[in-house]
C-alpha cells in the first residue's frame, strides 16, 4: 500500500479526503461492509477543489453495491492463497514439505492449462460441472515429461491423484468462503484399467531376475581405467542397495551417513537401521536392511575417495613443476590452482554421493544424476532383452515381493517400505501363484561382489 501523507475526515466522519505518496490527485475514502473501505478519485490535487468535490463522489460510492471479492477474485490467486496457506501448514510441521511441493507442480503444470482452456478465470465462473472433462482433456494431451520428452496423455493414476488434489483444494475454498457449496465442482476418478503387475514397474520373473544379475556382476569388467572400473563398481552396489533396501530413488538419495546405525540379528549379522527423511512421500520413518550391503557402499565410497585423491596429487604436481601447461581433469576442465583433498566421510555426508564430482553450491557431495543411473539400467536391461518394462522402481517391487513370499507378515512389510497395506495387498497379491522362493533375491547369493572387511573409516 502506497504511503498515505494527507487524510481528512469529512462529510461528519462518513468519508475521508486523501492523498497517496505516489498519487497526484487526492482519493476519496469511503468505508463500506465490515472493515472494507472504497477509495475514488477525486480527480484534482487541489485541496479546496477536492472538498468541494467530496459530497458527489460520496453520493455515488454509496449508491453503487459493493463488489463482492469472492466474485471478482481469479482463481490463479486463490491458488496462490492455498499454496500460502499449505505453506504455512507445512512450517508448522502440520504437512510435509513433499506434498506441498506436488500440490504446486499440479497447480502450475496442469490445473492452470485445463483453466485456461475452459476460460476459467474468476472463481464466480466455476460450477459443478467445470470440471468434467479434466480426466478427457488430461488422457488426450500431449504433455511434457521429466526429461522434455512428450507423451500422449498422463495415466490414470496421475490423473486419480490430480482429483484427489482438486477436491482438496475445492474443499478448501468452501471452509473459508471463497466458493459457495452449491458450486462446488464434483470430479470422479476414472478406472485404471492396467495390469498393474505387467506394466507398472513390475517385480523380476525368476528367470529374469538370475539373468539380471549375471549380466550387472559383469558390468565393470574390461574398464579402461581404475576410475571407470570404480564408477561401474558403484551401480553394481547401488543396484543391490536399492534392492535390499526397497527404497524409493528420491528416499535413497537423501539417506546420510548420520542416519543409518549398525547393529547386529540374534545370528550376529550386520544390519543396518536408517532413518527416512522426513522431506519424502510417506514422511519420517526407520528402517532396517542388509547391514552387510551398506558396509560394501561405503567401503567402495572410500575406495573412490582414496582414488580420486591419487588423482589430484598427481595434477597438482604437475601444475606445480608447469604452471603455464594447460592440464585437464577428467572432467575435461583445466586446472587453474591446487585442488584441495577429497575429505574423509562424515556422518552429514550422502551415502550414495560420488567422490569425483564437485560439491553443489550448498557445499553437500553429490550423487550421481539420475539420468546417469537410468542409463546404465537400460543398458543392462537392453542386453537381457527382457519383455517386460523393468524400471529402478522394479528393485523396489522385488524387494517387496521377494520379502511376502518369504512370509514376512505385510503389515511389517509395509511398515519398512513405507506404504500401505492396501497398495501392498492390492499389487502384489497372488504373487506366490507365479514366482519361486528359491529363485528370488541377492540373498541366494554365494558370495558378495566385494569383501567389508577392509572398511578404511
Amino acid at each position: 500500500m502506497p504511503k498515505l501523507v494527507f487524510n481528512e475526515p469529512t462529510l461528519n466522519g462518513q468519508a475521508f479526503i486523501c492523498k497517496y505518496e505516489d498519487r497526484k490527485y487526492f482519493n476519496l475514502r469511503v468505508k463500506r461492509e465490515g472493515h472494507r473501505y472504497t477509495h475514488i478519485s477525486l480527480n484534482t490535487d487541489d485541496i479546496e477543489i477536492a472538498r468541494k468535490n467530496a459530497l458527489d463522489c460520496y453520493v455515488k460510492v454509496v449508491s453503487t453495491p459493493p463488489r463482492s471479492s469472492k466474485e471478482t477474485t481469479t482463481i490463479k490467486r486463490i491458488f496462490e492463497k492455498f499454496m500460502e496457506q499449505k505453506e504455512l501448514d507445512t512450517k508448522r510441521g502440520q504437512s510435509k514439505a513433499l506434498t506441498q511441493k506436488l500440490y504446486g507442480q499440479r497447480i502450475d503444470n496442469r490445473f492452470i492449462p485445463f483453466l485456461e482452456y475452459k476460460n476459467l478465470v474468476n472463481i464466480k465462473d466455476i460450477r459443478k460441472n467445470s470440471f468434467d472433462e479434466y480426466a478427457g482433456f488430461q488422457l488426450d494431451k500431449r504433455h511434457k515429461g521429466k526429461w522434455k520428452n512428450l507423451t500422449q496423455g498422463l495415466a490414470p493414476s496421475t490423473i486419480n491423484a490430480d482429483i484427489s488434489t482438486l477436491n482438496v483444494i475445492f474443499n478448501w475454498l468452501v471452509e473459508n468462503g471463497h466458493l459457495q457449496a452449491d458450486n462446488k465442482p464434483i470430479i470422479k476418478r476414472i478406472k485404471d484399467k492396467k495390469n498393474y503387475r505387467d506394466e507398472a514397474n513390475p517385480s523380476f520373473l525368476p528367470d529374469h531376475w538370475i539373468k539380471f544379475k549375471d549380466v550387472l556382476y559383469k558390468f565393470d569388467q574390461n574398464q579402461d581405467n581404475e576410475y571407470e572400473t570404480w564408477r561401474k563398481r558403484w551401480f553394481i552396489n547401488y543396484v543391490r542397495f536399492m534392492y535390499q533396501g526397497g527404497f524409493r530413488p528420491h528416499e535413497a538419495r537423501k539417506i546420510r551417513f548420520g542416519d543409518v546405525e549398525l547393529s547386529k540379528r540374534t545370528d550376529g549379522k550386520p544390519v543396518a537401521i536408517i532413518q527416512i527423511d522426513s522431506d519424502t512421500k510417506t514422511g519420517r520413518r526407520e528402517m532396517v536392511m542388509n547391514g552387510n550391503t551398506f558396509l560394501n557402499v561405503k567401503y567402495h565410497l572410500n575406495k573412490g575417495i582414496k582414488i580420486r585423491n591419487q588423482q589430484i596429487k598427481e595434477k597438482n604436481e604437475k601444475l606445480i613443476k608447469n604452471p603455464n601447461k594447460k592440464i585437464l581433469d577428467f572432467h575435461n576442465r583445466q586446472y587453474k590452482e591446487p585442488l584441495e583433498l577429497v575429505e574423509k566421510i562424515s556422518k552429514d555426508d550422502l551415502v550414495l554421493f560420488n567422490p569425483f564430482l564437485p560439491n553443489n553450491k550448498f557445499g553437500d557431495r553429490r550423487v550421481y544424476h539420475d539420468s546417469h543411473i537410468r542409463d546404465w539400467m537400460n543398458l543392462i536391461l537392453k542386453e537381457c532383452d527382457f519383455n517386460r518394462r523393468y524400471t529402478q522402481y522394479s528393485l523396489r517391487s522385488t524387494h517387496i515381493s521377494y520379502q511376502l513370499l518369504q512370509g514376512v507378515p505385510v503389515n511389517k512389510v509395509a511398515k519398512n517400505v513405507g506404504t500401505s497395506m492396501e497398495m501392498i495387498q492390492k499389487t502384489y497379491d497372488g504373487l506366490s501363484a507365479r514366482y519361486s522362493i528359491n529363485e528370488l533375491g541377492f540373498y541366494k547369493d554365494t558370495g558378495v561382489p566385494e569383501t567389508v572387511e577392509e572398511d578404511l573409516s
